[in-house]
This record gives structure tokens, C-alpha cells and sequence, in this order.
């Protein structure tokens, strides 16, 4: 394989891993997000009057909150359907060498590296081995950022529940004349 492809092919699998890690990053930021929100939430669940309003507003806050904790949390170990992929035919039975899944099925570090070997001194064997992993990586990224999207949307609607509901207390208490003292 000419250096050149191979520094392309290379440079496409490292970006893939890259939005691998900033979707993770992403959905653990928006968790702890959320989580703050949580806490401020429940300090003051004491002080929210029950009429239809403040239940409506706090039944879609917990709705939306739960459904973008089950999205976050789908980001970090997301479902993906094996799509269209061709069984390795230079890694043999025991799969990819390159990947970690193909990597532990071997018995020992000398079975790895004889298969490596082998795979490595042929280039379109190591091209096809890095074109799958890229695909896998590819397909893998494009189920973390919907559920990143996903997630986005139902934290900012969570968020702007909860904030409504803040909204509606500080109305309802400064219509009365007063502000509860929390601690």
C-alpha cells in the first residue's frame, strides 16, 4: 500500500474515534447538567404549591428528564445493527486484529502477532481489515449522535420546565408578598 493511502485511511479511523470521544463527552456533560438541575429541583420540591399547574409542569419536567437520561446514557453504549459487513478473509475465524473485540479471541500474544503478520504483509488485506473498522466506527458514531441530538432536545426541554415552574413560584410567592426562607 502506498504511504499515501495509508496515512489517508489512518487519518479517516482517527477522526472516527474522535467523535467517538466527543459524543461520550458530550452526553456525560449534558448528565451532570441535568444532575445539577436535579439537585436544585429537589431543594425546593417543598415549595411548590400542588394545583393542576405546578403537576402538569412537574410530570412533563420528570418525563422529559427521564427520557434524556435513557438517551445520555444510550450515547455511551449505543445499539447498532451489524450492517453489510463481510466476514474478515485475512484475519481468518478469529476476526480483526485491529480491533479490540478480534484482538482478545486470540489464545496468546504469538497467535496475535503471527496473524497481524500476516495481514500487515499484504495491502489489500490491511486496507479492506481498516475500511471495515472504519465502517464499524462510522456506524457506531452515527447511532451516538442521534441519541445526542435526542438528548440535547429533551435536557433543554427539561430544563425549560423547570425553569417555568422556578418562574411560576417566584410570580406566585411575590403576588403573596413574601419569600419563603429555604433553610
Amino acid at each position: 500500500m502506498t504511504s499515501n493511502r495509508f496515512l489517508v485511511v489512518l487519518r479517516i479511523l482517527d477522526n472516527e474515534t474522535r467523535l467517538l470521544e466527543r459524543a461520550d463527552q458530550k452526553a456525560i456533560s449534558l448528565l451532570s447538567i441535568l444532575g445539577v438541575f436535579m439537585v436544585f429541583f429537589i431543594v425546593y420540591y417543598r415549595l411548590v404549591p400542588v394545583n393542576v399547574f405546578t403537576i402538569v409542569v412537574v410530570t412533563v419536567y420528570f418525563c422529559l428528564a427521564l427520557f434524556a437520561i435513557w438517551n445520555l446514557i444510550m450515547v455511551v453504549r449505543p445499539r447498532v445493527e451489524g450492517g453489510g459487513q463481510s466476514p474478515p478473509s485475512a484475519a481468518g475465524a478469529r476476526g480483526d486484529p485491529t480491533f479490540f473485540q478480534g484482538i482478545c479471541r486470540y489464545p496468546d500474544a504469538q497467535a496475535y502477532k503471527e496473524s497481524l503478520d500476516s495481514i500487515v504483509d499484504d495491502d489489500e488485506s490491511t486496507l479492506e481489515m481498516y475500511t471495515r473498522q472504519i465502517y464499524s466506527l462510522a456506524r457506531i458514531n452515527e447511532a451516538k449522535y442521534r441519541y445526542v441530538q435526542r438528548g440535547v432536545i429533551l435536557v433543554i426541554g427539561a430544563l425549560a420546565a423547570e425553569l417555568v415552574l422556578i418562574a411560576y413560584l417566584f410570580a406566585s410567592y411575590l403576588g403573596l408578598g413574601w419569600m419563603p426562607s429555604v433553610g
